[in-house]
Order: C-alpha cells, then sequence, then structure tokens
C-alpha cells in the first residue's frame, strides 16, 4: 500500500506544480493588463487652447497637453499669448505674406517657453504637430506646460535705520516681512516677483524712509525641481523726519491761506500721504491752477529735518464761464457763472451763478472766507430760487451764513438761515410763508475711491430747527439722514444700496421748502422728479414724513462699460399711517468716466404703468 501512496503524493505535487504555474502565468497576465492600464491614465490630455485665422491661408492652432492631475488657467494662457505673442500680432496684419508666416512658425516654440517662464514654467515644452506644407498651410503647435515653479525659501534682508526699529513701528522689518506679497509655497511669477518686491519698496518710500532702496535682488531657478529661492536685500537709509513750511508761488494772497491748511508739525515723520493731502487741499480751494508738495530729503536742513516745499501757480482773479447741458429731472440748461477768487482784495472766493432751467430757475451768491488757524471755513449764501413741479410753483429766497470743519472723510457743518417763500398751487392759490432756522449736519466717507468708488459707505444727516416763533410761521424740526453703501460680489460685480429717511415735526405751518418729495434720478427710478408726494387736486405736494431706498446690481464687462440692473422704492406722506412706497425698476448701463460713474437708465413706474429715461453722473453725497 505504501508504493500506492508515495505515487499519490507524487502526482498531487505534480498537479500543484501544474496549478501554480496556470497562476503565474494569470499573474503575468494581470500585470500586463495593469500596465497598459497604468499607461493609458499617465497619458497626457491635449485639448485645443487657441484658433488663429482658422480655415484662412495662415491657420495656426495651439494646443495644451496636461497631466491628468494637472490644472491650468486656460484664459490667463491664452491672454499671455494674445498680448505678447509676435505670430498673433502678425496674423492680425493685412500684409503678412507667406515666407514671414513660416519664419514666424520656426520662431514660436523658443518665444512661447519664454513667455511661460514669465508665468513660473520653466520646464515647459513647446512642439510644432503639424508643419506648413504643401498639401496643408495650417501650423499645429502643441504646448506642454509641466510643472509650475513654486516658491521654496524667501529671504529679506533689511539694512539701515529699519533694521533697528521697534516691530511696533511702521513700517518695520517685521510687518513688511509679513505682508510680502510671495511667501513660501506660492507659484512664482515674473510679474509677482516684480509686484512683491514693488510693493516692500513703495511701503518704505512712503512712510519715514523716501531714500530706502533695494540693494540686491535674485531669483534662483531650480527647473529640475521646480523651485525657487529668492534672495532681496533692501537699503532703507536714515528715517527723514518733516522740518518748516517753505511756500514759493503766492502773488494776491497771504502765506495763511496756506499755513492754516497745513496740517504737518515740525519733527513729525515723512509720509507721502500727508503731502499729498495737503496738496489736494490747497488745489480744492480753487485759487490755484497748480500745486506741488515736495519735501528736501535728499538735502536736510541744519537741524536734520526735510523742509515742506509749497509750491503753487495762482489762477486768474477773475472768471466768467456759460454752459448749457440737460438734466431728466429738470430738463434743459443754460448756467451763466462769475467767480472773483480774491474779493476785496482779502483772499475771500465770490461765486455767483444764474441758472435756467426748464423747471427751474436760480440766481445764487456764495462768499468762502479762507480757512482760518482752527480749521473752520466759513461762507456767506444767497439765492433766490424758483421751481414748477407737478402743479406746485414755489420762489424761495435764502439768506444764511454757515461754518464747516473736518475732511472729506468726516465732516461737520453748522448754520442759520432764513426763508422768505411764496407758493403757488394749480396757478390758484398763493401763500407767504417765513422761516428762520438754525442747522447741523454731518458726513461720513469711508471710501476705497472719492471719485469712482467700489467699496465703502456714505452717510450724511442734518436737522434744521425753528425755535424762534416770532421770525417763522411755527416751531418745527426736519430731520433728514442718508445711508449709501458700495460692495463687490465679484471680481466684475457690484452691489450698491440707498436709503434715505427724513421727518418733519412740529407746527403745521411748515414751509413747502422743508417738506419732501420723491421721484427722479437720484430717488426713485420710473418717476418724474419730485412726483411722489401728497396729492392735492392735480398737484403733487410735499409730506411730512420721507422713505426711498435702491439696491441695483453691476455687472462690468470692461474695466470701463458695465450694465445695471435696479430696484427702487419711496413715497413722501404726511404721516406714516398714510405711507405707501411706489416702485420701479428696470436697467441701465455704466461708464466709468474720467469725471466720475455715468449712467443712463430705463426705468418702470408701477404706479404709473409708463417707463422714463433717467440720466445721472456722478456719486450723490
Amino acid at each position: 500500500m505504501k508504493p500506492i501512496v508515495l505515487i499519490t503524493h507524487i502526482q498531487y505535487f505534480q498537479y500543484l506544480k501544474h496549478r501554480w504555474a496556470l497562476l503565474r502565468a494569470g499573474v503575468r497576465l494581470l500585470l500586463c493588463v495593469f500596465c497598459l492600464c497604468s499607461t493609458s491614465v499617465s497619458l497626457a490630455d491635449t485639448s485645443t487652447l487657441l484658433h488663429i485665422k482658422k480655415n484662412s491661408p495662415y491657420a495656426t492652432t495651439f494646443k495644451i497637453s496636461l497631466a491628468p492631475d494637472q490644472t491650468i488657467d486656460t484664459d490667463a494662457l491664452q491672454d499671455l499669448l494674445k498680448t505678447h505673442l509676435t505670430i498673433h500680432e502678425a496674423l492680425e496684419n493685412t500684409r503678412l505674406n507667406q515666407a514671414e508666416w513660416l519664419r514666424l512658425v520656426q520662431e514660436a516654440p523658443k518665444e512661447i517657453k519664454e513667455l511661460l517662464e514669465t508665468e513660473g514654467y520653466f520646464s515647459a515644452e513647446v512642439n510644432i504637430e503639424s508643419s506648413p506644407t504643401q498639401d496643408t498651410n495650417e501650423a499645429v503647435f502643441v504646448i506642454t506646460p509641466n510643472p509650475r515653479t513654486q516658491v521654496q525659501e524667501v529671504s529679506l534682508i533689511f539694512k539701515g535705520e529699519i533694521a533697528h526699529a521697534p516691530a511696533e513701528q511702521s513700517p518695520s522689518s517685521t510687518t513688511l516681512t509679513q505682508g510680502w506679497l510671495l511667501p513660501k509655497s506660492t507659484p512664482f511669477t515674473q510679474q509677482g516677483w516684480s509686484e512683491a518686491k514693488r510693493a516692500l519698496l513703495t511701503a518704505m518710500l512712503g512712510e519715514r524712509y523716501p531714500n530706502a532702496k533695494i540693494e540686491s535682488s535674485q531669483a534662483i531657478i531650480d527647473p529640475e525641481t521646480h523651485q525657487a529661492k529668492l534672495n532681496l536685500t533692501v537699503d532703507s537709509g536714515i528715517g527723514i523726519h518733516l522740518g518748516n513750511l517753505v511756500i514759493e508761488g503766492l502773488h494776491h494772497y497771504p502765506e495763511s491761506l496756506v499755513r492754516n491748511l497745513n496740517p504737518i508739525e515740525s519733527g513729525m515723520p515723512y509720509s507721502q500721504s500727508t503731502l499729498l493731502k495737503l496738496q489736494n487741499t490747497l488745489q480744492e480751494t480753487g485759487k490755484f491752477n497748480r500745486v506741488t508738495v515736495s519735501a528736501t530729503t535728499q538735502k536736510p536742513n541744519q537741524d536734520g529735518l526735510a523742509d515742506v516745499v509749497v509750491n503753487v501757480q495762482e489762477r486768474e482773479q477773475e472768471s466768467v464761464s456759460i454752459g448749457v447741458g440737460a438734466s431728466t429731472n429738470t430738463g434743459a440748461r443754460v448756467v451763466l457763472n462769475y467767480t472773483d477768487r480774491n474779493l476785496f482784495e482779502r483772499g475771500l472766493l465770490w461765486d455767483t451763478s444764474l441758472r435756467l432751467e426748464q423747471r427751474l430757475q436760480a440766481a445764487t451768491s456764495s462768499i468762502k472766507l479762507m480757512t482760518d488757524a482752527s480749521g473752520y471755513r466759513d461762507s456767506i449764501n444767497n439765492s433766490l430760487v424758483r421751481t414748477n413741479v407737478e402743479g406746485q410753483i414755489t420762489t424761495a429766497v435764502n439768506n444764511g451764513v454757515k461754518r464747516s470743519w473736518g475732511d472729506r472723510n468726516f465732516e461737520q457743518f453748522i448754520g442759520a438761515n432764513l426763508l422768505y417763500e411764496f407758493l403757488s398751487i394749480d396757478g390758484e392759490s398763493t401763500e407767504f410763508n417765513k422761516a428762520a432756522t438754525f442747522a447741523y449736519g454731518l458726513s461720513l466717507r469711508r471710501l476705497d475711491h472719492d471719485l469712482i468708488p467700489t467699496k465703502g459707505v456714505i452717510f450724511s444727516s442734518q436737522f434744521q430747527m425753528a425755535p424762534i416763533e416770532r421770525l417763522s410761521d411755527g416751531r418745527f424740526l426736519q430731520s433728514q439722514a442718508k445711508l449709501q453703501g458700495f460692495y463687490p460680489l465679484g471680481q466684475n460685480t457690484q452691489f450698491l444700496g440707498r436709503l434715505e429717511i427724513g421727518v418733519v415735526t412740529g407746527s403745521d405751518s411748515v414751509p413747502a421748502t422743508y417738506l419732501f418729495r420723491a421721484g427722479g434720478d437720484q430717488s426713485v427710478r420710473g418717476y418724474a422728479f419730485q412726483a411722489l408726494g401728497v396729492k392735492d387736486g392735480d398737484a403733487i405736494l410735499g409730506g411730512r414724513v420721507l422713505l426711498t431706498g435702491s439696491t441695483e446690481l453691476v455687472q462690468w464687462f470692461t474695466s470701463s462699460w458695465g450694465a445695471a440692473a435696479f430696484v427702487d422704492f419711496g413715497n413722501a406722506a404726511n404721516s406714516w399711517h398714510d405711507y405707501k412706497p411706489a416702485y420701479g425698476y428696470g436697467f441701465g448701463v455704466r461708464w466709468k468716466s474720467p469725471v466720475g460713474p455715468v449712467g443712463a437708465d430705463i426705468a418702470y413706474g408701477e404706479e404709473t404703468k409708463d417707463y422714463r429715461l433717467h440720466f445721472n453722473l456722478g456719486v450723490s453725497f
């Protein structure tokens, strides 16, 4: 029986050996399939990036080949090629010939690689997949960016006084290092490298260190590891402090005109923004054609301070101007203006105007005194204004004085005014009203740009009170507030909001000038100017309460042009119980002009069931 057992074991061993061979063959087969699959997965994804002159004798195509796990901003790459690639510019030239095109085709790969290097792709490959032949005139380029170079190490070395400055001082080596724009592990680009250096140097030049300079700059690129090492050495020099005020160019005005507006104290640290603020303040006086404010940072005085030099060019003492225009609120207009910038040879600014419009006529006079040493700005204001709106004709004579102080970011004023008013409704009844009022107001601005804001808020409020019954037809208080907001929702989308509220309390005998009406370009679009209020027959009168608001979305298609969609609401009434908002909504176009934002809107008024065209210029404060 034992031999049989032995034979049986041998046969079983042979059986296992045969099965093992089959298993190994199966494993080999699976490995081959896996390798093939792996090869197919690792193959790059090639897609068309850009077509130029498709189906023309000089058809040129750019393709991009990316690894499966690689991403790239194809829009930015298209813009890079369109903006800087010579062959793209040449293809737009009608004088391009075959020989020149063939030459540019051969040079294009080198030029593309150089462009990609500026974006951090230092190991990019560019191949000509298809060259022009007798059978085809198409050139096809395949761009393989390969991995983008990342910043591995940043070395910022500071020399000069800033190297020993305390961390809480601005700027300091600590704050500049923390604010470095091209930190470790971010993609390296030539533009990013340049902007980071410029931002760091600008921060030093603008505050305390106007003589700062870059001593050395080096970006070490390793194409094999796709890493960059950045070395930058900056010398701040000594910190500069400002000294005496030196005024040049004054002929008709006293030096106090400039000195009273100067916020700079001797010994304060150099600040470019402070110098610019003084320059803008002097320019806004209206007395100068040109103002430049600089500091002698290269040649300090004997006390080691840099003198502040103000150089001005005076405007002509008197001027006359005439203008014509039109408004969707008050119609066509003609304006005649006379200005005396040195009234009585005392530096007073006298501005008078005559304004003739279809629904408004006005004669105004304003005398502005020079800003005093305490920063107060006083003025004397007189006006005669006639309006004919929605069946109500109002003729108002105003005589007042005003004192304001503060800057554009936070300004306050107080004032006193005497009003005489003649009122006619529907051409029949005539009323005479008078009021002596005292006023206080403030405005708060927090904007990223004064002329064309994209982010920030504007708040303004004022209170006008008639406390003396002998000088008025009754005691009353008018309170009014307005809030505007600007907020970016994305790179090219912006939200704008506006809310305005007003209330009159006190006597029933309140002049129409101090009551509220709504409607028009800066109020509720879709309705005529001041067409919303208290109905009295065919006329619209002012109300004692006001509430208006607006929401608007702007989509910018270019840097200057955009489209807007908006919804406005609001009305005026004699009480909140009687208040009923009217709605208007529509679309418009926007243009960022050199003088401010310009808008043209078509709005539908829900109450009137009609469309109206509205124009507006600038930001209403």
